[in-house]
């Protein structure tokens, strides 16, 4: 049977350009010309009968057809790379490094690990819970996972994690508070700090919460700190307080009623986490492989 395909250089082009939301970057990644992309843009759209992207003075944006077949065909391309990996020799198999913060690894990453590799047992990845900051005798990763700090020379970055805050605590905790509670008593109680050591970090925390609930500016005292949000999540869930967590890191406990969100108060989380992708592991397949699956899961 005859199959008729579109030119494979245009569903290349297609989807590159999807990825990136940019002509310049997908011709940069295919070593064409933004032109030459623009062209096979042009060839794919009269080959669906439809457009895919919208052109406007900033850049690109996918219709909602060109989104569609993004989604489809980006799982295609997937189907093949891991054809060609379960192709390939053990020996030439290669191993995907993930390189990201202790508490993202433990609490958003490992959990959906066991789901990839029952799409994907041919490929092995090595996790490293580690600080942002490279030591310069420290490895490259294939990939990163880290609070955005800025553009960073060589290295692509997608926006993977952002979100809110939520003040939460255990429901024996909860029990403590009176029937019903304001923001204002829980400044009784102990509140649990986060206190990163990461460059260039900056905690909003409880002020700005507390300015969000409409109390104002209140000088607080800390009984507990921690410099890991897995920590102060473990201590919240044991009753020791309230602390201030990322929603996508306790969406099973506040799921299953194990922490508690006393007030809906969400403070905007103001230096989201990206994926961090080396341009020199942009090509290899086993890396495309993790790298879009990872930006699937949210």
């Amino acid at each position: 049977m005859v199959r008729h395909l579109p030119p494979l250089s245009a569903l290349r082009a297609f989807e590159a350009a999807a990825r990136h939301l940019s002509f310049v970057r997908a011709g940069a990644e295919l070593g064409v010309t933004p032109g030459a992309i623009s062209h096979h843009m042009k060839q794919l759209e009269d080959w669906v009968g439809g457009v895919l992207f919208e052109r406007r003075a900033n850049g690109v944006v996918l219709t909602e057809k060109g989104r569609i077949y993004s989604k489809k065909l980006g799982a295609v391309f997937d189907q093949i790379m891991a054809a060609t990996i379960s192709a390939r020799s053990s020996e030439t198999m290669g191993q995907v490094v993930i390189r990201c913060q202790f508490s993202l690894a433990s609490r958003w990453l490992a959990p959906r690990l066991a789901t990839f590799h029952q799409d994907h047992p041919d490929i092995a990845i090595s996790v490293s819970a580690l600080p942002h900051k490279w030591n310069a005798q420290d490895p490259t990763p294939d990939l990163a996972i880290y609070h955005s700090h800025g553009a960073v020379a060589g290295m692509q970055q997608d926006f993977l994690l952002g979100g809110h805050l939520v003040a939460v605590c255990s429901p024996d905790f909860a029990n403590k508070l009176p029937a019903n509670p304001t923001p204002a008593d829980i400044l009784q109680h102990p509140l649990i700090k986060i206190d990163f050591s990461e460059p260039g970090w900056h905690d909003e925390g409880w002020e700005s919460w507390f300015m969000a609930t409409g109390l104002g500016h209140i000088n607080l005292k800390f009984r507990l700190s921690f410099n890991l949000i897995f920590l102060a999540i473990e201590t919240c869930l044991a009753g020791g307080g309230f602390a201030l967590i990322p929603h996508f890191l306790i969406e099973q406990e506040l799921t299953d009623g194990r922490l508690l969100d006393l007030f809906g108060v969400r403070l905007p989380i103001k230096l989201p986490y990206v994926l961090m992708t080396p341009e020199m592991s942009l090509k290899q397949p086993e890396v495309a492989i993790v790298r879009n699956w990872l930006l699937a899961q949210v």
